[in-house]
């Protein structure tokens, strides 16, 4: 019998089981998971604050879209600008009509966001023959109390014009977006 005897190592598994050592009446088992828990624990809090960095930086905000147009029908915008230390939105007006038109002193309109814009322009256009470009200079209060250089903007754009030929009165509506400069 004595040649029988249970020569099981301490820690050594049977079967399937497990291994669980004991030391002083404590198991090892938790240590470890703490272990493991607390090792990933400190990459994860190290990657959230990479990242928060990397927010607070811009890096995940997306640049402005570069400058457009859109909306309009026989009147076009083919250029424009927001100027801070003038307070004015320029814009470059075509003519796609096919025929002479007529925007009468004050049949421009915009506005943008929070900022108050005068009717333009302060005469008639006419004749505005067709292709023809025509700049506009448009008033804006407080553009450069609300917007800094570079800021992001849009303009909503109103002009109401004539045919002379039927003596119909139009509108083309649109808007135009880029960085205030």
């Amino acid at each position: 019998m004595l040649g029988q005897m249970n020569s099981k190592k301490v820690g050594e598994k049977e079967g399937n089981a497990p291994v669980r050592v004991k030391v002083a009446g404590k198991s090892l088992i938790g240590q470890s998971a703490i272990e493991y828990m607390t090792t990933y624990g400190w990459a994860v809090l190290l990657i959230l604050i990479v990242g928060m960095v990397l927010w607070q930086m811009g890096a995940f905000t997306p640049p402005s879209p570069p400058p457009g147009c859109r909306g309009f029908s026989h009147i076009t915008v083919l250029d424009h600008s927001a100027s801070r230390n003038d307070n004015m939105v320029y814009l470059v007006l075509t003519n796609e009509a096919g025929t002479k038109l007529r925007i009468s002193s004050g049949g421009i309109s915009s506005s943008i966001a929070d900022v108050s814009c005068d009717t333009a322009p302060s005469s008639d256009i006419d004749p505005f023959r067709p292709g023809q470009g025509v700049r506009v200079n448009i008033s804006c209060s407080d553009l450069s109390a609300n917007y800094a250089a570079g800021e992001y903007y849009r303009v909503h754009i109103n002009i109401s014009y004539t045919n002379p030929s039927s003596g119909m009165t139009h509108k083309s509506a649109g808007e135009c977006w880029g960085s205030v400069e």
